[in-house]
């Protein structure tokens, strides 16, 4: 089955002149899960085109079980990749907020997503846990990137942030961005046949991110394949295969799958948040089920599926996103 490739879902977020259109819910249009269509003037231009763009934060989904933390590191990304043009990587950190690490070394750490001459503007796509303690945590928030040079002419990026927050007995703050998603790589000719299949799906969202890990061939062929095989039936949003993703197991000295390209996240199934569909029989809980009975190494998700653990597992982690390993690692 192949069906159109959906736009990712997100709050009502504007960039620029972006509105959320109509005065109320009931005057916009809506996707099957009940949420307003975004009404963004994407490929329209940009007002004061040396100014810093005007963006509405990004707000968590209602069903969030960690909202707040989900707020500040999203709006720490979105941060990030907005700023008017000329801005340095300094300028651009001390509008993100102070950092724990130190605002030298926020600088440096977002200097690779400060494009010189160029003005930008950032949307949330979503921001995916990644770990979780009670004094840290973490989420690899996908951002798109707007950016808009001094011709008007505008491209976009999407990154997956590698965002760190940390607390002691009050409010989460921002500790650091450790990761913005990996460099950016041109399509090679030669691609395996899994590869350029996925690449290709339409069912399958990917940020860009993700599709430099591919083009890079730094991710495992096994994992490609189960990953077409079930956008056959299911379209499939994917968060994060390896860059942007934290090197080891959120506060353990284990590395995990995704360092070495063994494992992808997916955090929307047919267009719907997983965080949205925790209840057996959804969408996503019928992919995760599939993925398990397709011989899935390991699969984390809001459920513990037969044969149960280690091969399928939940946690606080792992109610927002499938996390799928096809081999074992090497």
């Amino acid at each position: 089955m192949t069906r159109a490739r959906l736009t990712p879902l997100v709050p009502c977020l504007a960039v620029a002149l972006a509105a959320c259109g109509g005065s109320s819910g009931e005057d916009r249009p809506a996707r099957r899960d009940g949420t307003p269509v975004v009404q963004q003037q994407i490929n329209g231009p940009i007002p004061s085109p040396d100014g810093r763009p005007d963006i509405e934060l990004y707000e968590p989904l209602a069903e969030e079980d960690y909202t707040n933390a989900k707020r500040v590191a999203a709006r720490a990304a979105q941060r990030a990749v907005t700023y008017r043009r000329g801005a340095t990587a300094g300028e651009v950190a001390d509008s993100i907020g102070s950092s724990a690490a130190g605002q030298d070394a926020l600088a440096n750490a977002i200097a690779p997503v400060i494009e010189s001459g160029m003005r930008s503007a950032g949307e949330v796509v979503y921001p995916q846990m990644s770990g979780v303690t009670p004094t840290s945590f973490g989420a690899m928030v996908v951002v798109r990137q707007t950016l808009q040079d001094a011709e008007g002419e505008k491209r976009s990026v999407t990154r997956v942030l590698d965002v760190r927050l940390r607390r002691s007995g009050g409010p989460w703050s921002l500790e650091r961005i450790a990761s913005v998603g990996g460099a950016r790589e041109q399509r090679p000719d030669s691609l395996s046949e899994a590869a350029k299949a996925i690449l290709d799906n339409d069912n399958i969202v990917l940020p860009d991110s993700a599709r430099w890990d591919i083009f890079r061939g730094e991710v495992d062929e096994m994992l490609l394949r189960a990953l077409d095989e079930a956008a056959a039936e299911r379209e499939l949003s994917v968060a994060v295969l390896s860059s942007g993703h934290p090197p080891n197991v959120w506060q353990t000295d284990k590395v995990s799958a995704h360092t070495d390209g063994f494992a992808a996240d997916i955090w929307a199934v047919d267009g719907r948040a997983v965080i949205r569909q925790r209840e057996r029989g959804s969408p996503a809980f019928e992919l995760a089920s599939t993925l398990v009975a397709g011989g899935a190494q390991q699969l984390g998700s809001p459920w513990v599926l037969g044969p149960g653990a280690p091969r399928s597992f939940t946690d606080a982690v792992h109610q927002d996103h499938l996390h799928v390993q096809q081999a074992p690692v090497r």
